[in-house]
């Protein structure tokens, strides 16, 4: 394996690159006078990214297909997809405030810039009062206040924010009232006539905050703040503003331009039905997302030697490429994961370790803030079909199904009587699709995109059918066995046998796949029993505080804690994956055999007739730093710790708390009591 060379901080280019570089659809100013880091992690303010001579994929062509358009469109894609950046773009692009000087810094060498200097393209170039929203708002209530009168109020406070901003920007007298953002909109656009303007309004995340709702699972809310009645116009916050704008869109100076997720939201506002759709269009295919081209163009502005350049570009199209869209000639790569990537590569030499195993890779080409949702692949399982379509996904198989139109969720949830089977199927691989978990193949079958989407499957999905008293007697009545059982039957009656002999599943997918499984089960997802008078509650300590998740294990925190009452279990859980185990059977050959199925017949077989007294005697491939030599001495390592925690239970007000060492060998699962063990 070839390893990446050791960096500077910031790469000087030299000559050859201080002028400007067109490559296919590409256009970068990139040279000494960058300032600031060259690859623009993160960063979505498109003026910025210019002024600092950032790595930028010239995408800006789109502009004027936009312009084409109807008057109101609207662009879904995965999220982190590059969707604000260019949203911004556009806002910088149409702004009548943007001076020419500013124009010309921002814009000039773009593909763009010669259409905007046209007479065409002079109609509509900084001719716009720009009015930009973002609807991702917080949808966590302050303490004893209700949910759907906080979030309606966080709404209404944004629009208005940005409203008054927005009139002071533009010097503009109306009447802008908070409690009745439909009023203020008209009034702003009353003023923005009577100078002889037009006015373009800009959402991005228009489902931001929606998706967080559905995910919660807190339909109730949901249904109050974006779908509200039917025929009530004023019944929902977001029905509401999307009737304004469809109002608004009938006078012929109006433009908008709405980012977003999925269609689900937009369907249940109704009030959207004016806006195209160019998510199918297949002249926008690539208006999000890099090609193969432009990161060879960027891995070329980084100090690498010719193999390690191609070891680099091999790991981004092995975790990051694969998506297609309608009219996609080629894979398109995740921008925000590519320049995450980048970004690491050039500030940090040591980020790629020398002696880096192949599994481990995951672990460092993972972005935690570019995560789907824990509870997408939960919501998709609710849905009549979902666990099938999830679980064929998670085997590797390509769906021949077809993408549905659009949909409430209501109707994705319970479908009206009669509907087949394969429109069941047909809405939750349409849910995966949106939120990036699927993708077009080459064939036009609906296929996970590459080894992030992957782990992300397997790091959610865990579809169960146990009752909901196991769980409960397992933390009443801890015993190895019991916990052993409930552990077992996830994973087997869950269909994720073939997930524990993945080595793409590392100990952090398995631990949020068992308490995703556990904390389904108290709220009925797949199908299992719920029983309204049992309160149990799942956390994965580790990420109980957002501020203080690099706590070490000395702070007393486990993987997971399940409790109900005054009662709860401590799991300490360690992964092996079969990389790191030393087999003996000479048939079992983890890099040969790529299907996983195979891997997990032949590891099967040799694990499954050994006890735990000889399970606990295998030797791993490599000695760990903490000098661990065989699963015995991981599952007594998981065992000390778990001891150690549980001996805290004050600090999680409990009267009672059990701690269990958990190891996953491959297929096999040891639960070890910590008190017993110790």
């Amino acid at each position: 394996m070839a390893f990446l060379q050791r960096m500077r901080c910031r790469p000087v280019l030299t000559s050859a690159h201080s002028v400007m570089l067109h490559r296919h659809h590409l256009s970068h100013r990139m040279n000494s006078s960058c300032t600031g880091p060259l690859f623009p992690y993160g960063k979505t303010d498109f003026a910025s990214i210019r002024e600092r001579n950032q790595f930028f994929v010239d995408n800006s062509r789109f502009i004027k297909e936009l312009e084409q358009q109807a008057e109101s469109n609207i662009l879904l894609r995965p999220p982190r997809f590059g969707k604000s950046l260019f949203a911004n773009m556009l806002a910088r692009y149409y702004d009548v405030n943007t001076t020419q000087e500013q124009f010309e810094r921002w814009f000039g060498g773009l593909d763009i810039f010669e259409h905007a200097k046209s007479a065409e393209g002079l109609k509509s170039a900084r001719q716009y009062h720009v009015l930009k929203l973002n609807f991702s708002i917080d949808v966590v209530p302050a303490h004893g206040q209700d949910r759907m009168t906080w979030i309606a109020g966080n709404l209404r406070a944004h629009i208005y924010a940005n409203l008054t901003r927005f009139a002071s920007k533009y010097g503009l007298s109306a009447d802008i009232r908070e409690a009745n953002f439909a009023y203020s909109l008209e009034k702003v656009t009353e003023a923005i006539h009577s100078r002889g303007g037009r006015l373009y309004v800009i959402v991005d995340e228009y489902d931001r905050f929606a998706n967080k709702l559905m995910l919660d699972a807190d339909l109730g809310a949901y249904e109050s703040i974006v779908a509200g009645k039917s025929g009530q116009a004023l019944s929902s916050p977001i029905r509401s503003f999307f009737e304004t704008l469809k109002m608004l869109a009938e006078d012929g100076t109006f433009r908008s331009y709405t980012t977003g997720i999925a269609p689900i939201a937009l369907a249940d506002a109704s009030g959207a039905n004016h806006m195209w759709s160019l998510t199918h269009e297949p002249d926008f295919a690539d208006v999000c997302g890099f090609k193969r081209a432009d990161v060879e163009t960027a891995l070329a502005h980084v100090d690498l030697r010719p193999h390690d350049v191609k070891f680099a570009l091999n790991l981004m199209e092995k975790y990051y490429d694969g998506y297609r869209f309608d009219g996609s000639t080629e894979p398109l790569y995740n921008p925000t994961l590519c320049l995450f990537f980048l970004d690491k590569l050039v500030e940090d030499p040591s980020y790629f370790l020398e002696e880096l195993q192949e599994p481990d890779i995951m672990d460092v080409m993972t972005d935690d803030n570019v995560n789907v949702s824990e509870n997408v692949v939960g919501l998709v399982q609710r849905a009549p079909g979902g666990c099938e379509a999830v679980l064929a996904a998670r085997s590797g198989e390509p769906l021949d199904t077809r993408l549905s139109g659009t949909y409430r969720l209501r109707q994705f949830l319970s479908p009206a009587e009669g509907e087949s089977s394969s429109t069941d199927a047909s809405q939750a691989a349409t849910m995966m699709y949106h939120h990036g978990l699927l993708t077009y193949s080459a064939t036009r079958k609906l296929v996970v995109p590459n080894l992030i989407a992957k782990h992300r499957l397997l790091h959610q999905a865990c579809s169960v059918r146990i009752p909901l008293r196991a769980v409960e007697e397992a933390v009443l009545h801890p015993t190895e066995r019991r916990w052993r059982r409930l552990i077992e039957d996830i994973f087997v009656l869950g269909n994720s046998v073939a997930t524990l002999c993945d080595n793409n599943c590392n100990e952090a997918a398995l631990q949020s796949a068992l308490c995703s499984a556990i904390g389904q089960l108290t709220r009925g997802i797949g199908n299992a029993s719920h029983e309204s008078e049992l309160k149990v509650k799942v956390k994965v300590l580790e990420n109980e505080n957002e501020n203080e998740n690099k706590k070490t294990s000395e702070d007393g925190y486990a993987d997971i804690l399940v409790q109900t009452g005054g009662s709860g279990v401590l799991l300490e859980l360690k992964r092996l994956r079969p990389q790191q185990i030393e087999f003996k059977s000479k048939r079992i050959n983890i890099r040969r055999d790529k299907e996983v199925r195979f891997v997990a017949e032949k590891i099967s077989e040799e694990l499954g007739g050994m006890s735990e007294e000889e399970l606990c005697e295998v030797k791993l491939r490599y000695v760990s730093k903490s000098g661990m030599r065989t699963v015995g001495d991981v599952l007594d390592s998981a065992c000390k710790q778990a001891a150690k925690y549980a001996a805290l239970k004050e600090s999680h007000r409990l009267d009672r708390l059990h701690g269990f060492g958990v190891v996953s060998v491959a297929t096999r699962i040891i639960v070890r009591d910590a008190e017993l063990n110790v």
